[in-house]
């Protein structure tokens, strides 16, 4: 790969990781269209641009997320409390159904790496995934707008819908905000669900990757296509997130369906 792909690889990244037409489907549609592959394992350049994405929320929801580590580990250490504070104290149990909404995902990602790993190379599933996400967001048209809580019954069938997501060409904040809409919580609400809620998940996932990435060593040349791909995909995921946010104000969520109906069936056509 050389530096021009990893920059169109990097901008596809960072428009598609937060906006809900899956960024692993479209890697692996672009990677395939580009015949190109990074290393000998491409989930790491992947797993890269993903990291520029995750620096993007960390500083877009800052706030949010320095409030919630800041009173989860306050309490925390202190056992004792944790029942009460779960009753009274909101940003306590966010942070719990949070940890709860990301179970389901990180355990099927431990079970199923290698199978999920392969499916990064078959382009005509990951369009007929996609056609799967398109009719999620097109049903996100007819659901009635409510301001439900997030409990603990709506936390885990969001974190289920982020397993899902593990499929490439399953959009991750599609399937998670489409299941929290479909469940009656505010349009802003579960976007800040689901963008926090896997930060933890993209941090294991770099750490397991990585690992096995450095044992069998990179070079120079290697590095610096993968500053290339984190430097971009962090300001270009930076922008989309901060246009899907306000589009998710607007009502305009599943307007994406349409887009990704038209990718899939493009994908199915030419592989």
């Amino acid at each position: 790969m050389n530096a021009l792909s990893a920059a169109i690889l990097a901008v596809i990244q960072g428009l598609t990781e937060f906006l809900p037409v899956s960024s692993s489907g479209h890697l692996v549609l672009g990677e395939a269209l580009l015949g190109t592959h990074a290393f000998a394992n491409s989930i790491a350049f992947e797993l890269v641009v993903h990291l520029g994405t995750f620096l993007a929320v960390l500083v877009i929801f800052r706030v949010d997320i320095n409030n919630l580590l800041r009173v989860f580990f306050a309490i925390f250490i202190t056992p004792q409390k944790w029942q009460s504070e779960y009753d009274q104290n909101s940003e306590f149990r966010l942070s719990v159904l949070m940890i709860i909404g990301m179970l389901p995902a990180g355990i099927v990602g431990l079970l199923l790496r290698d199978q999920i790993s392969d499916l990064f190379s078959k382009p005509s599933m990951v369009s007929v995934a996609l056609l799967v996400t398109g009719a999620m967001l097109l049903t996100t048209k007819f659901f009635r707008k409510t301001d439900k809580p997030i409990d603990l019954k709506r936390a885990i069938l969001i974190g289920f819908a982020q397993a899902l997501a593990l499929v490439p060409g399953i959009s991750r904040s599609g399937a998670t905000i489409s299941m929290a809409l479909a469940l009656g919580v505010k349009q802003e609400q579960a976007a800040r669900f689901s963008f926090i809620m896997v930060l933890p998940l993209i941090v294991a996932a770099t750490v397991l990757e990585f690992k096995d990435l450095f044992e069998v060593g990179i070079s120079s040349n290697e590095v610096s296509i993968l500053g290339i791909g984190l430097v971009i995909s962090f300001i270009v995921g930076f922008l989309s997130l901060k246009w899907l946010l306000q589009l998710l104000r607007q009502g305009k969520f599943h307007y994406f369906a349409w887009y990704c109906f038209s990718i899939a069936i493009l994908g199915l056509l030419y592989f």
